[in-house]
């Protein structure tokens, strides 16, 4: 009898230890699929080397953000579906192929194909990433470490943007704008073989159909009020800290006419607050609350519109480190609120319906403040994201909370 006790928990442990290592393995697989040497001159890439003004740049990404909308929900029912690791492996993979032929796009059409196919990657990660983190500490034992290790991951992916912004910008300098971009694929390609690597985590009710799968999903976002609020919420802060952050680039090289090789060095300090953010991001929820830590967001970025807004000059910069800030708290908060509240079964699909949110606000807000940024200025474009900002946030905040209020009743009076 005490053989056969001994055998059970030493399999159990075996079997926890693989769902541990899916956490340090996927660890390693974000950092491939961030560092990439294009994140310090891609904006300034379309322009220079491909012709593309600010407008056209902005309004390029919006069938980008269109698609998406359109495919977010689909490449999440493959991750509750057929599971989280195929979802990563894919997107990894069709990832490299998209970071290649953006590289080597030498007419619109082709950036056209990139931007797609880019699309198409995005989705397969979302959803997928934080369920299938989520599922393996859950499997583990480990649930309750979830905020934070998300956290921790969001730390790793914001080290490997780092070394993507130092290294990038210097070897766009000595090379050309493109040759960055073109190394960046085979950084996703290692992201890819780190992902085969994964083992499947185990869920909670076994996958049905892809109808019920999509069904299932919106029952549970329309069945859950606090979630539902919490997704238009939180998807209109980020989006506009989004798409006045994608006019970073443009502001230093075109406005203030930074030269390409500091570039990088000039956004990697939004990145070390960002760090230090997603790290202690869970300690600063155990004090102030979910609550009130969600209402910090919207006011930093509005301190961070206003000040780009109100001084036109170079050092208006040290404002944008405050976005990297809302970024890396925003990560393991959003991510924690909702898997708390999701069942397994359509995790990644409801993740997924809030990257669709998210992506319908960027897709209206970015062409706007890239076609102010062109037309009226940089200072111009950055005080309408914070007009924007001041009169949607209130109104979503407010509804979120009473949402959020009732829920706790109902948890009190069952």
């Amino acid at each position: 009898m005490s053989e056969q006790t001994d055998s059970v928990v030493s399999v159990s442990d075996v079997e926890k230890k693989k769902w541990s290592n899916n956490v340090w393995r996927y660890g390693a697989f974000k950092f491939f699929v961030d560092f990439q040497l294009w994140l310090p001159i891609w904006v300034i890439y379309l322009n220079e080397t491909r012709g593309l003004s600010i407008t056209e740049i902005t309004f390029l990404d919006v069938p980008f953000w269109l698609l998406l909308i359109i495919l977010e929900v689909p490449t999440g029912i493959v991750a509750d579906r057929w599971g989280r690791k195929v979802s990563l492996c894919y997107g990894a993979f069709i990832n490299a192929v998209a970071v290649l032929v953006f590289g080597l796009a030498g007419n619109i059409a082709l950036l056209f194909i990139s931007y797609s196919v880019w699309a198409v990657a995005w989705t397969l990660f979302s959803g997928a990433d934080s369920a299938f983190v989520y599922d393996s500490l859950k499997a583990a034992g480990r649930r309750d470490e979830y905020q934070k290790i998300w956290g921790r991951v969001h730390s790793i992916s914001l080290v490997a943007h780092v070394l993507g912004l130092v290294l990038g910008a210097p070897l766009a300098a000595i090379t050309n704008l493109w040759f960055p971009i073109v190394v960046s694929a085979g950084l996703m390609l290692l992201a890819w073989v780190v992902s085969l690597t994964f083992k499947e985590p185990p869920r909670d009710e076994e996958p049905v159909s892809y109808r019920e799968t999509i069904l299932n999903a919106f029952n549970v976002v329309r069945s859950k009020p606090p979630v539902y609020t919490m997704m238009l919420f939180a998807g209109f802060v980020m989006a506009i800290a989004v798409s006045f952050s994608i006019l970073a680039q443009p502001y230093l090289r075109i406005h203030h006419g930074i030269d390409i090789d500091i570039i990088g060095f000039l956004q990697v300090p939004g990145q070390l607050v960002g760090i230090f953010a997603a790290l202690f991001a869970y300690r600063l929820v155990g004090l102030i609350g979910v609550g009130r830590t969600m209402l910090l967001l919207p006011v930093i970025v509005l301190v961070a519109a206003i000040g780009l807004g109100s001084f036109d000059n170079i050092w208006a910069f040290s404002f944008y480190p405050l976005t990297g800030l809302v970024f890396a708290m925003s990560f393991p908060v959003l991510s924690t609120y909702f898997n708390d509240r999701i069942p397994s079964a359509s995790r990644a699909t409801v993740l997924s319906i809030y990257q669709l949110t998210f992506s319908l606000f960027v897709a209206l807000f970015e062409p706007v403040l890239g076609f102010l940024a062109d037309s009226r200025g940089f200072p111009t474009a950055y005080m309408v994201a914070a007009i924007i900002l001041a009169a949607g946030t209130p109104v979503l905040y407010i509804i979120w909370r009473r949402a959020s209020s009732k829920e706790v009743l109902l948890e009190q009076e069952v």
